[in-house]
């Protein structure tokens, strides 16, 4: 990510406007989007600690999974499925908790190992700029509350699920967030997941398969290190993983990559 805006974290944990500069910083300059680097990188409950300090001038840090408490482990497992959260391939871009009313609107990614084979980049993708790639007409397709999609259960804090959402807000302002996983695409292909939309459920398909080639195309990636922290607006930016490096099976557990998670709620930086 040539662009990312990169911050030594003790600029942003001490001094009298932290961690304040940090949320300045990261909606200004950062457009969204950070990458801090603690000088310590195997003192993890500090950095942990210290995380929490710059979520909370975000907004409410979350508890969307409360058995896990703020953080929860994105380890990676060779029996789960490659295309999800814990798998060895790649995760398709996308949005969590996609269909929820209170979706998080900040998301951290802090690095506690990184994978000994190279791979498992964390990828971004800008949504704003992936939806001016398209055509208006297929804007206006994406815009109709008539999507839906695979509800995530025994979350907390984050709302009810919507029954049916629009993909594209009517204005990317920042107000309202963007609802894409590119996980709906061969759903979509099939004339599920969609209901009462106005105009032919083929045309909204590739108008939604457009917006996830667009989103490919604006696609950018870093390999996070130990003691690094991620932070983005997902109500702008999509995520997803690369795979991993080969033979994922011939580590320990212990040994393969693993970042720690947290949400944030909208409200608290603008």
């Amino acid at each position: 990510m040539n662009d990312l805006l990169i911050l030594d974290a003790d600029t942003v944990t001490h001094g009298p406007a932290a961690p304040r500069k940090f949320a300045a910083q990261l909606t200004d300059e950062g457009d969204g989007r950070a990458l801090v680097r603690f000088t310590d990188t195997t003192d993890h409950p500090r950095n942990l600690a210290l995380t929490l300090s710059l979520l909370s001038s975000l907004g409410t840090v979350l508890s969307v999974y409360p058995d896990d408490g703020c953080f929860s482990d994105l380890s990676v497992r060779t029996d789960a499925d490659p295309g999800r959260t814990h798998g060895t391939g790649e995760n398709r871009l996308h949005v969590d908790l996609v269909d929820r009313s209170d979706s998080p609107r900040y998301i951290a990614l802090y690095c506690m190992r990184a994978d000994p084979h190279g791979g498992g980049g964390s990828a971004l993708s800008d949504l704003w700029a992936a939806a001016e790639a398209l055509t208006p007409a297929d804007r206006n397709l994406l815009r109709h509350p008539a999507f839906r999609y695979f509800t995530d259960e025994g979350v907390h804090g984050v709302g009810e699920s919507i029954p049916r959402f629009a993909v594209l807000p009517p204005h990317l302002d920042g107000r309202t967030p963007i609802r894409f996983t590119s996980k709906m695409l061969p759903h979509l292909q099939r004339g599920e997941l969609l209901d009462d939309h106005p105009h032919p459920a083929g045309a909204v398909a590739e108008a939604f398969g457009r917006l996830v080639e667009a989103a490919v195309q604006y696609r950018t990636t870093v390999n996070l290190s130990p003691g690094e922290l991620l932070v983005f607006d997902q109500w702008r930016y999509a995520h997803g993983r690369m795979p991993l490096g080969r033979d994922q099976a011939g580590l320990p557990p212990e040994q393969r990559r693993l970042l720690k998670q947290a949400y944030v709620a909208a409200g608290g930086a603008r």
